[in-house]
């Protein structure tokens, strides 16, 4: 078995795509048009899956305006990622499991909010594009990120 599955969070903008963040700190992108496979011990394979959390996925939330932006949150902060960044060199791409170095840092991060104490939910401002709102165990952030 994998880790259990701490948060989801649908995408408001394309109703297939499902976000879901974990025990073991990553988090995955499913499509839900390819969610079944044929055979069901086989758990569905994600449309793109993140490794470079070491602590639990607390929070996670698509952008309500930009379909591919998704804000995520563990214990030591906040970071948002873009995901409609690809790879700079597709062609050296290895297969999932060896390109995904735990730790690395995905060229879909974007931008990272650090200094709070035990990060437990982030959400989007309905309004306001970019304003991002967290709440800790230090209390609660409400920031635009200087790069979106």
């Amino acid at each position: 078995g994998g880790a259990d599955v701490n948060v989801i969070s649908w995408n408001k903008l394309v109703g297939n795509l499902l976000a879901t963040g974990g025990d073991d700190g990553s988090f995955s992108v499913f499509d839900l048009r390819n969610f079944q496979t044929a055979d069901a011990s086989i758990p569905p394979k994600p449309l793109a899956r993140f490794h470079s959390h070491r602590t639990p996925i607390t929070s996670l939330e698509w952008h309500p305006t930009d379909e591919s932006m998704i804000a995520v949150s563990d214990d030591n902060g906040t970071y948002v990622y873009d995901l409609s960044i690809e790879e700079d060199d597709p062609e050296n791409k290895m297969n999932e499991e060896e390109a995904a170095v735990e730790g690395e840092i995905p060229p879909q991060l974007l931008f990272v909010h650090s200094g709070s104490e035990m990060t437990k939910e982030v959400h989007w401002h309905p309004q306001i594009p970019s304003c991002i709102a967290t709440t800790s165990l230090s209390g609660y952030s409400v920031f635009i990120p200087s790069n979106l």
